[in-house]
């Protein structure tokens, strides 16, 4: 009797073992797939790229990156979305340099064209036209998505940005500094000729969709459009780099907070009073090591959760 009481209760257990550790998997599971299907899934795994290519770039790598097989066709890039963005991470991207906005916390890798295999745009901000040239006497194009207020990923932050706030890019040689002269969110996707050159003028254009208002201007319907000037061009040493926030972690060094741009006597210099407002600060869910610890505390609980079953089915009991 004792014996076949033991064998009851030994399949008991082997059952109730397996019914946990597939319930487990199954929820682990779904909450993976809700996470990942969901705009901060996404713009976590887009945050994750871009910091990767941030992380790796050096001057040499950028100048080799300029020569790599691209394409600018747009027509060929597609909306945001998980099977978009799992799909870009497998394809590798390479940086030419890096831009930044300050003061709406926008910090991204910066990318030749949407790239041979159109992943690009997964990873940070894109230029749209070939023969644009970085500081140039040209209109430099450049295109990133718009993926919520999640991240900021890519350029999440844009509409935020304010006439006179400046727009800080670089190919580790020299930085550009461009101050926003015009914002508009309700330009067509056919309106192209915001990417037009003005004669003998040195400007910036940044295109991204204007979803942050769908109500007034439509899913994937409006962009928006910010328009600058250039008007410093400066040696890209590691304390300007630091001072404009295009190191490769900007917003984890504690140093820029006291730094300011070394202008040499031959360049022109930016007053205190054009840069308009301080850089801004990331809310607490836009913060990449707080969704990290997250994620790491989720997979303590679960594991924790899923062990203590365990031992009550085959300790306790």
């Amino acid at each position: 009797m004792a014996n076949k009481q033991q064998k009851h209760s030994l399949k008991y257990q082997m059952w109730s073992t397996i019914r946990v550790l597939l319930l487990g998997a199954l929820f682990y599971l779904g909450v993976t797939l809700i996470f990942f299907g969901s705009g901060f899934g996404n713009s976590y795994v887009v945050q994750q790229n871009a910091q990767k290519a941030n992380t790796t770039l050096t001057q040499k790598k950028a100048d080799r990156n300029k020569k790599r097989t691209t394409n600018y066709d747009a027509s060929k890039t597609k909306s945001v979305s998980a099977a978009e963005v799992l799909r870009a991470k497998q394809a590798r991207a390479y940086a030419i340099g890096r831009i930044a906005i300050p003061s709406v916390n926008i910090h991204n890798p910066l990318f030749a064209g949407y790239g041979d295999q159109n992943q690009n745009l997964e990873y940070g901000v894109v230029t749209c036209l070939p023969d644009r040239v970085m500081g140039g006497a040209n209109n430099y194009v450049l295109a990133g998505h718009y993926m919520g207020s999640y991240g900021p990923a890519v350029l999440d932050n844009l509409h935020l940005s304010r006439p006179g706030d400046l727009i800080y890019i670089t190919d580790l040689h020299h930085i550009y500094t461009y101050k926003i002269k015009t914002i508009s969110f309700a330009i067509k996707p056919t309106q192209v000729e915001v990417e037009n050159n003005v004669q003998d003028k040195s400007m910036i254009t940044l295109i991204t969709c204007s979803d942050f208002n769908t109500s007034k201007y439509g899913y994937g319907q409006h962009r928006t459009v910010v328009q600058g000037d250039l008007i410093a061009n400066n040696k890209a040493t590691k304390h300007n780099l630091l001072a404009t926030e295009l190191t490769a972690k900007p917003k984890q060094s504690k140093k820029r907070r006291h730094a300011s741009l070394s202008i040499k006597k031959d360049q022109k210099k930016i007053r205190k009073s054009e840069q308009v407002r301080p850089a801004a600060r990331p809310k607490f869910y836009q913060n990449m090591t707080f969704i990290k610890t997250v994620i790491i505390v989720f997979n303590v609980i679960f594991v924790l959760a899923i062990g203590w079953r365990l031992v009550r089915i085959w300790i306790l009991q």
